[in-house]
């Protein structure tokens, strides 16, 4: 399963990606959650649009900060504060307090994000290249293992106790994770001098407009961007569909719980799956009939009513996530310069973001006018474009490679 000196290496970051999960218990309640306290699917929606925001605001210069001086630092610091702010959630009610909250959140995350993939990806070139699609796929394997265990877990307290104590569980596992994760090495990276706090600013301020512009030059990271766009502007409508939407269908929150586990077991076998898969074909192929897939799944949920076969497509529709997003992950690094590597992973969540922003306030309207099966399909025909983005990416890399003589 392991390569050698593969584990002396990254067993941190393996090691942090399991911990990280096992504590994730809110993750199934989430909506629920805030649903719970009184707020409506428009507030919570504005939640995430203010999260948005703030990182639309700070991940470039976060991703500039830990480019030019130490991504380890910024990743544990990010994190650090990041559980300090999931703590205070579940003592406030108000919706005022809370989105005040999840804005800080957002900024703390905003030195993580980018910044963590950076730091593994350098350490794996640094060593071996060939570790870099399998660390992805196993990153997401040990996530799934945390969350086979997590949403039985939280099952269990919702059952009993109150779902405030998941925020709790949730910060304390990040904080020991973050420990574990201080033990990872960094690959130092030559920086230039900088003799004052002006020039420091200037220089941040140059490598942000390089970052933008060595980005739009590159067609296909934009194509790629573009799809990750979409993907994340019909999740910001679907992860407020979903669980409400079972749960109408006759299922309980305990029994909600349980189908996060399921998913975090299939979690758990799909990494072998994908490494099969990618000898067999190749990235953009894979990425072109998951899409297929996402889109079909939701266009048949919407059209039915049977509780179990809503639930079954749930499983089947989130499964997909990770033979999608480890691939997606992989191949966007492969295209990335190693010194602009965090800034420009930066600007991919800036377009995360940008589809949230766009996102959040049409998917909490849009739910106040129809369905949350409507929803669902509208999604699906959404999705519908997907394909379409990476073939394009597949004939534009296809003509870069026959450009410069590589095929």
């Amino acid at each position: 399963m392991f390569q050698k000196n593969e584990l002396k290496i990254l067993y941190p970051f393996y090691a942090h990606s399991l911990l990280f999960s096992l504590s994730k218990v809110i993750m199934p309640f989430y909506v629920l959650y805030f649903l719970s306290i009184g707020f409506t699917f428009f507030q919570i929606a504005l939640i995430s649009g203010v999260r948005s925001i703030v990182s639309l605001i700070f991940e470039i210069p976060t991703g500039v900060i830990a480019d030019r001086y130490s991504r380890k630092f910024s990743v544990i610091l990010g994190y650090i504060l990041t559980a300090i702010s999931l703590a205070l959630v579940p003592i406030w009610d108000s919706f005022i307090i809370v989105a005040i909250i999840f804005a800080f959140d957002a900024l703390f995350e905003t030195f993580v994000s980018g910044a963590d993939q950076a730091w593994a990806v350098d350490l794996i070139e640094n060593h071996d290249k060939s570790l870099l699609d399998k660390y992805f796929i196993k990153i997401r394997f040990f996530r799934n293992i945390g969350m086979v265990i997590a949403p039985l877990v939280a099952s269990y307290i919702v059952t009993f106790y109150s779902m405030k104590y998941l925020w709790f569980i949730f910060a304390t596992g990040i904080l020991l994770s973050t420990i574990i994760l201080s033990f990872a090495k960094e690959i130092t990276i030559p920086k230039e001098k900088i003799s004052s706090v002006k020039l420091q600013i200037d220089n941040i301020i140059k490598d942000c407009w390089q970052t933008i512009r060595y980005t739009l030059k590159n067609k296909f990271i934009i194509l790629l961007f573009l799809g990750i766009f979409i993907f994340y502007f019909v999740d910001e409508i679907t992860s407020l569909v979903w669980t409400p939407y079972i749960e109408k269908s006759g299922f309980n929150l305990a029994m909600i719980g349980y189908l996060f586990s399921i998913i975090a077991i299939i979690g758990i076998i799909l990494p072998i799956f994908t490494q099969w898969l990618l000898k067999k074909k190749s990235k953009l192929f894979i990425l072109f009939s998951s899409a297929i897939a996402y889109a079909t799944l939701l266009i048949i949920a919407g059209k039915i009513s049977s509780a179990l076969l809503i639930a079954f497509i749930f499983v089947l529709f989130s499964s997909i996530d990770e033979i999608f997003l480890p691939i997606e992950e992989a191949l966007t690094n492969q295209f990335i310069d190693s010194q602009k590597r965090a800034s420009i992973l930066s600007l991919k969540s800036i377009t995360e973001a940008l589809a949230s922003i766009i996102g959040v306030p049409i998917a909490g309207f849009l739910l106040g006018f129809i369905s949350e099966a409507q929803a669902l399909i509208l999604s699906g025909f959404i999705l519908l474009s997907l394909p379409l983005i990476y073939l394009t990416a597949r004939n534009k890399l296809k003509n870069q490679k026959i450009k410069t003589g590589q095929v």
